[in-house]
């Protein structure tokens, strides 16, 4: 008692001492920004005080009433110092610890009363920093938490952190219904991709070929693994002509800025993109977006377009997950990404007419507008005409030949004109964005190396927070982490 009494006028003083600060009577005045942080300094102390209050008051309450709690069954077995890091900075106190014979179960009554984590950063704390190690590499998520609060936060228990808080993610997404952000379209695209991550060689099973600087021919210096990315949305069908699209993806004499522009486009029409990535397991990614879509349909049969681009490998293993689950009558058209195609078609002409040739681009246009028109084997016989007309052979036959090759093989795929006269997406710019945006942009900074496992708990934990899920998965998490303490039996619980 006497210390708590002690610790009260120590915390009134020093909030006595902050409002003389400010009432001051003296004529000079301070820079509005020192004062400001003067109050948000003392307000910390003041703040970490009362959490040490708080627990040494509740330590004290929970000790009085155990006997009311467990009854007579339970043996003392000492007290026991822990450390808890608060938003305010660390605290030390010494609590009980009890073992409970008919359970076989050693507690400690006040860790499970407080809802204490396990480990010694509190779930505030791992909240924000989770939160931001997703954004930002695992350095800078605490550095602006570290200048704030004057803590001295290291980037290893950033990483262990957001290790940590992976642990839920898939059981939240297979047991929690999340509901949509705004209201569903009539439709559904489900589309997937892969994108490389780069990987600790130990973890990959092979020796990196060099640390030098300068690598030798044919030298990699760091091991990929394919992380395929997921991407399910709903639509509302938005009709356009083939001149229009035309007209928008040749805005600029650019190959990237076509990307850009149906990317633009397509993310316009998306309604609720759920995004998750899978490493190494093309299969997993594939049924989960399609899962996905089950879930959210709710019971109703909404028809789905399925967009990628021509990796066969890729195609083969949608048309498996279409049949495991049980969903062809639904899927409408499985379509080619448009840009792709586009690609392959700047490809012949800069290697027919020259890439600094002011002929291409009208040539290019007119190709694109025909297989918007679905006319493939028009602009497949216009370029074995280039062929023809060419005065040499040899490489620019053998590239205008793949091109060829690659319409050829994915014509069953190439449904533009049937697609943009029902309004359906006819790119992969929300699957290409989530590449780059979602894997990329965090997985593959400078100089960056990832065990499997940290990347796996990355990407898991990167998708709660660009899905917008953060807040519920933290209350989910919270609530999981905290059935560590409890017992089948435990009596008049607080």
């Amino acid at each position: 008692m006497e210390h708590k009494d002690k610790m009260l006028q120590e915390i009134k003083q020093k909030f006595e001492g902050l409002l003389s600060t400010i009432l001051q009577t003296t004529d000079q005045v301070k820079r509005i920004d020192e004062v400001e942080l003067h109050i948000f300094r003392v307000l910390l102390n003041i703040g970490k005080r009362l959490i040490s209050l708080y627990i040494e008051d509740s330590v004290n309450r929970i000790d009085k009433s155990l006997n009311e709690r467990f009854g007579i069954g339970y043996q003392n077995k000492g007290k026991f110092t822990r450390f808890y890091f608060s938003l305010f900075g660390q605290i030390k106190f010494i609590r009980r610890k009890i073992y409970i014979s008919k359970e076989r179960t050693t507690l400690f009554p006040a860790d499970k009363e407080l809802g204490i984590p396990k480990e010694k950063y509190s779930y505030n704390l791992q909240d924000w920093i989770g939160y931001s190690a997703t954004d930002t590499d695992f350095r800078s998520s605490v550095e602006l938490i570290n200048r704030i609060f004057e803590h001295n936060i290291l980037e290893m228990q950033s990483e262990r952190i957001a290790n940590l808080l992976s642990a839920e993610v898939e059981n939240f997404y297979e047991s929690t219904t999340i509901l949509p952000k705004e209201k569903e379209g009539n439709f559904y695209a489900a589309g997937f991709d892969d994108k490389g991550v780069p990987i600790l060689p130990s973890d990959a099973g092979r020796e990196s070929d060099s640390n030098g600087v300068r690598l030798g021919k044919g030298q990699k210096r760091g091991v990929k693994k394919s992380s395929t990315v997921s991407v399910t949305y709903s639509f509302a069908p938005c009709i356009r002509t083939a001149e229009e699209v035309i007209s928008n993806l040749f805005h600029e004499d650019k190959n990237k800025s076509l990307a850009n522009n149906q990317a633009k486009s397509t993310n316009k029409q998306a309604k609720n993109k759920h995004i998750r990535a899978f490493l190494s397991n093309k299969k997993k990614a594939i049924e989960y977006g399609f899962e996905n879509i089950k879930e959210r349909t709710d019971g109703e049969e909404k028809n789905i377009v399925v967009l990628i681009d021509g990796d066969r490998g890729l195609e083969k293993a949608v048309d498996r997950a279409i049949e495991t689950k049980e969903i062809k009558h639904r899927i409408i058209f499985k379509v080619l990404d448009f840009i792709h195609v586009t690609e392959y078609i700047w490809k012949a002409a800069n290697i027919y007419f020259g890439e600094k040739s002011q002929l291409r681009l009208d040539w290019v246009k007119e190709q694109c507008l025909a297989l918007l028109q679905g006319k493939t084997m028009d602009v497949i016989e216009n370029l074995q005409e280039l062929i023809q007309h060419s005065k040499y052979k040899t490489a620019k036959h053998k590239t205008i030949k793949s091109v060829i090759r690659y319409l050829l093989n994915h014509k069953h795929m190439m449904h533009y004109k049937e697609c943009l006269a029902r309004g359906f997406p006819i790119s992969t710019g929300a699957i290409e964005s989530a590449c780059g945006h979602f894997v990329q942009s965090r997985m593959e900074r400078n100089g960056m190396r990832w065990s499997i496992k940290g990347a796996t708990n990355m990407l898991n934990l990167r998708a709660v927070n660009k899905n917008k899920d953060w807040e519920g998965y933290i209350q989910h998490y919270i609530k999981k982490k905290q059935k560590h303490y409890e017992i089948q039996r435990f009596k008049n619980a607080a």
